[in-house]
């Protein structure tokens, strides 16, 4: 009898935490400038995580605006996912557009806050598993307070899980952002 083996022995998901601000380039600056220069940094430390055989990079990013991973997985060919929720399911769930949980200081009650925040990630680690299902070598890119969440999703399905968090290296910068 033939038994299918355990390919999750072989399958690797690398989490990569970061502020948010630092996933988009920003329009009309110099390429010398140290923001531009810091994004460039961001940019090519992606490109060489993507030396992985990498299938997929899922990413917690702001809808309508194309991101410097979205940028390096069409230049690898990689499938591209955003996870972020959408603006149109946000307005479904009554969720407001400027609902950010990056907003130390909030008109909202921190309850209210708290189910949404519960939303939202919930529909992004759907959205990650559903993205993932085939793949190998995964990258998500999430902010750094996302990490633990999709960390855990993502153990169950992936031998290795390994973390990075830009926001600690050395190179980065938060006065840029």
């Amino acid at each position: 009898m033939k038994t299918d083996p355990d390919l999750r022995q072989y399958r690797i998901a690398i989490v990569i935490g970061v502020d948010y601000k630092i996933q988009h380039f920003i329009p009309g600056l110099a390429p010398d400038d140290p923001r531009t220069v810091l994004r460039l940094r961001f940019h090519d430390f992606l490109r060489e995580i993507t030396g992985y055989p990498v299938d997929v990079i899922c990413e917690e990013a702001k809808h309508g605006l194309v991101s410097i991973a979205e940028t390096v997985a069409d230049r690898e060919h990689l499938r591209y996912c955003n996870i972020e929720m959408s603006p149109q399911r946000r307005a479904e769930l009554g969720i407001p557009l400027s609902f950010t949980t990056d907003v130390p200081r909030s008109d909202f009650p921190s309850e209210q806050m708290a189910k949404w925040n519960a939303l939202r990630e919930s529909h992004m680690v759907d959205g990650l598993l559903d993205a993932v299902a085939d793949a190998r070598v995964l990258i998500v890119i999430c902010r750094v307070s996302q990490m633990p969440v999709f960390m855990e999703a993502l153990q169950s399905k992936f031998a290795r899980v390994e973390p990075h968090d830009v926001t600690a290296m050395r190179w980065f910068d938060r006065s840029l952002l």
